[in-house]
C-alpha cells in the first residue's frame, strides 16, 4: 500500500489564483502548479482535485532529510530575532514549493537554451554548406 501526504495551497499571485500540490512519499517531494482564473470555491477545488489530480504534472522528487541540532537557547533566540528581521524587510516570501518549482524552471530553462544552441548550429552549417555548393556550381560553369 502506498503512502503519500498531499498539500494543496491556493494564494493569489499577481491576478491570477494558483494552486500549489505539495506531494510526500517515499521517493521524496514533488510539486505541481495550476493557474485558476478566478478565485476557486471549495467545491470547484475538490471537483477539480477528484478529475484532474492524475494529470498535475510533479517535479522530479527531491530528496530531504529534516535534521534538528540542539543549540543554545540564547542563540535560537537571536537567529529567530534575525529571521523575523530579514521576512519583514523581504517583500515577498517564498516556500519550498515555490523554490523547487524555480528549480524546475531553471532547469527547463537550460535544457531548452541548449537545444536551441545545437539547432542554430546546424542551420547555420546548412547555409554553409548551400553557400558552398553554390560557389562550386558557379565555378564549374554551365
Amino acid at each position: 500500500m502506498k503512502q503519500a501526504v498531499i498539500k494543496a495551497t491556493v494564494m493569489l499571485e499577481k491576478s491570477l489564483w494558483i494552486a500549489l500540490f505539495e506531494r510526500i512519499d517515499k521517493k521524496g517531494y514533488a510539486v505541481a502548479r495550476t493557474v485558476f482564473g478566478d478565485e476557486p470555491t471549495d467545491p470547484e477545488l475538490y471537483e477539480f482535485i477528484s478529475t484532474h489530480f492524475y494529470q498535475l504534472k510533479f517535479t522530479k522528487p527531491q530528496d530531504f532529510k529534516l535534521i534538528i541540532k540542539r543549540k543554545n537557547p540564547k542563540r535560537r533566540q537571536r537567529e529567530i530575532r534575525k529571521e523575523m528581521e530579514e521576512t519583514k524587510s523581504k517583500l515577498s516570501k517564498t516556500t519550498r514549493a515555490q523554490e523547487v518549482l524555480k528549480l524546475e524552471l531553471e532547469k527547463t530553462k537550460k535544457l531548452k537554451k541548449l537545444l536551441s544552441k545545437f539547432e542554430k548550429e546546424a542551420q547555420l552549417q546548412k547555409k554553409f554548406l548551400l553557400r558552398q555548393a553554390k560557389k562550386k556550381k558557379k565555378k564549374r560553369g554551365h
